[in-house]
């Protein structure tokens, strides 16, 4: 198995970075990720001054995938997340969507599949990549911010299991992927979920002539997932619904009505993340409900 260690990071999506790793096409391979934090925070309470947040969401890679060309379709499967024993989180003031007093950096354990909160609190981890993506063509683009290319999305869907559909810019995908975190709630509304250091085994696939699939594309617990990342929610929510619609209209016999009545009636309209400068929402729909055909 490929395996890309943890000190092969970027800070962004970026066609002039040299490979670290090559694959061919249906190869395995495993991506060791820090967290968000570059593992700064290393106990609990720990002073948020000493932070260097430039050193922030890396992401490790590129991996190189032999044959995967401009036009193509790379399709990530989610084989498995393995997790440190413990997380972090930081609360502060003016990040986030709270009025929260001073910053505070946490860090909280894993034990029997469950974060140990506070006051006994105890909840179920359900691990998520939060950043992958794949270079863009002509720029570079921020570790910190979604779009076409993937990126920052923060979609807790994207776990074991997933399929998660992105574009092909430029010779050999460039993947990078990080940010990984043991449960988060849609919005990821404080700015950070629990992030987590730890290990992704994924699946590469090339496909050749799919420009029916509306990438970044998702299919993960039995759901369709389209995906849109804007400045304004208002844009982003009408993107991502709309992405759902013609989905429908190009995979069933539905017209644009029925796709539009059905979506009102099945689809669910989400916002994946709002603290970010692009902010993201997904439409998810249910998989063989519109006994649409699609090709994984």
């Amino acid at each position: 198995m490929i395996c890309i260690e943890k000190d092969k990071i970027h800070f962004s999506f970026d066609s002039e970075v040299e490979p670290v790793a090559y694959a061919e096409n249906g190869d395995i391979v495993k991506f060791c990720c820090q967290d968000c934090y570059c593992e700064q925070i290393v106990t609990d309470g720990y002073d948020f001054n000493n932070m260097d947040m430039k050193r922030n969401n890396p992401a490790t890679g590129p991996l190189y995938i032999n044959g995967a060309e401009p036009g193509d379709v790379l399709r990530v499967e989610i084989k498995a997340i393995n997790l440190m024993e413990q997380g972090s989180m930081c609360a502060r003031t003016g990040a986030g969507i709270y009025e929260i007093d001073g910053c505070h950096c946490r860090k909280f354990l894993i034990e029997d599949g469950m974060v140990k909160f506070d006051n006994e609190i105890r909840i179920p981890i359900r691990p998520m990549v939060g950043v992958i993506g794949t270079a863009p063509k002509n720029n570079s683009i921020s570790t910190q911010i979604p779009g076409k290319h993937g990126g920052n999305l923060d979609i807790k869907d994207i776990g074991v299991g997933a399929l998660l559909y992105l574009p092909v810019n430029v010779q050999g995908a460039l993947l990078f992927m990080g940010d990984i975190h043991a449960v988060q709630g849609d919005g990821e509304t404080v700015i950070c979920a629990l992030e987590m250091s730890g290990e992704v085994t994924v699946k590469v696939d090339i496909l050749k002539g799919r420009s029916d699939i509306p990438t970044p594309f998702i299919i993960a617990q039995n759901n369709y997932i389209t995906i849109a990342a804007d400045s304004s929610l208002d844009n982003c929510s009408v993107e991502a619904a709309r992405k759902m619609h013609k989905f429908l209209q190009e995979h069933s016999s539905l017209t644009d009505a029925q796709s539009g009545l059905l979506l009102s009636l099945a689809g669910n309209l989400r916002i994946s993340q709002i603290v970010n400068q692009d902010k993201g929402c997904i439409m998810e729909f249910p998989v063989g409900l519109a006994k649409e055909k699609f090709e994984r």
